[in-house]
């Protein structure tokens, strides 16, 4: 579960813990290791990852924490917004945007990344 440390990711987090799910929960701030520690209180294990999933070392650090297991599901629900007009952005923040809205979601496994012969 991405973006698991506040809102509604926390929230969906949460279900799954009272639903049995074992969990890795990600997020890019340290209030995941608070968040992790709640959801074990439902009786299920739990693994805290900060990582900023736009960057491909954050993707890395997500799917090495995943040691190979096998995934039920993915919940990719980090995200990001600037709030403004579109072209009112300034491109960097376009970009963050972008790396964790799109790519963050599909780099958290490496075998999925494009492949450049």
């Amino acid at each position: 579960m991405t973006g698991a440390s506040t809102g509604i990711g926390y929230e969906i987090a949460l279900q799954c813990a009272r639903h049995g799910f074992d969990l890795v929960v990600a997020a890019d701030e340290s209030a995941i290791r608070d968040a992790a520690e709640l959801f074990r209180r439902e009786g299920v294990a739990v693994d805290p990852i900060e990582a900023d999933l736009a960057t491909t070392e954050g993707c890395d650090r997500l799917h090495a924490a995943l040691g190979g297991r096998p995934v039920d599901a993915l919940l990719a629900n980090a995200g990001r917004g600037v709030g403004r007009a579109f072209l009112d952005q300034d491109w960097d923040d376009i970009r963050y945007v972008i790396d964790t809205n799109v790519t963050g979601t599909r780099l958290p496994d490496p075998e999925d990344r494009p492949r450049h012969a």
